[in-house]
């Protein structure tokens, strides 16, 4: 089978801090043929970096907590604020011009105080394919967790971030038991854990 689509009009319905578009397009058809015409919504993200920090001497993982505003109303509705701020590694939207290897590099100085000379790369994935066209982009990279500030973050960009420092064996225990609930948090460590310390 060979897959083809067929893209007949973009139209823009929102271009604020994020974009939506509504896309109308066809697809080739596993049995044959054609789709009719589907008109989508597109929550335009763009791509964006990941970068788990990690310490491997004092067995360290290296996270940021921050209010979220993706996790406001779930935590509103709960009767429990605590819940919009979301543990995560360091991550960023990716500049125009900028290679994801940059703005790795950039969001680490920005979110977390720390100044890093290279990234090792883990993967790329789409989070949420079904209405939102964003690609995540994750990196690792291995650092001295002493050189880190307790807070950091931009205040022109409204960040208000708290250094977490996470015991691997805590780490390793709360992915387990599925207390992390943020998709680029759980594929890092599952990376970090079962992929680069694996023995």
């Amino acid at each position: 089978m060979i897959k083809s689509i067929k893209i007949s009009n973009v139209e823009t319905g929102y271009n604020g801090f994020f974009r939506i578009d509504i896309l109308k397009y066809q697809h080739t058809l596993y049995e044959g043929g054609w789709s009719e015409t589907v008109s989508r919504e597109l929550f335009g993200r763009g791509q964006a970096v990941v970068v788990l920090m990690y310490d491997l001497s004092k067995e360290l993982v290296i996270l940021i907590e921050q209010c979220r505003a993706g996790a406001l109303r779930h935590a509103q509705e709960a009767g429990k604020s605590e819940q919009a701020w979301l543990l995560e590694p360091v991550a960023g939207m990716i500049d125009f011009e900028e290679t994801p290897e940059q703005a790795g590099i950039r969001e680490a100085q920005e979110e977390a105080g720390i100044a890093l000379d290279s990234l090792e790369y883990i993967c790329q994935y789409y989070p949420s394919p079904g209405g939102c066209d964003e690609v995540l982009h994750v990196y690792a990279s291995a650092i001295d967790a002493t050189l880190l500030p307790e807070f950091s973050g931009l205040a022109e960009e409204h960040e208000d971030i708290k250094i977490v420092k996470v015991p691997f064996s805590d780490a390793k225990a709360r992915l387990r038991s599925g207390q992390f609930n943020v998709s680029s948090t759980i594929i890092a460590l599952q990376w970090l854990f079962y992929q680069k310390l694996a023995k």
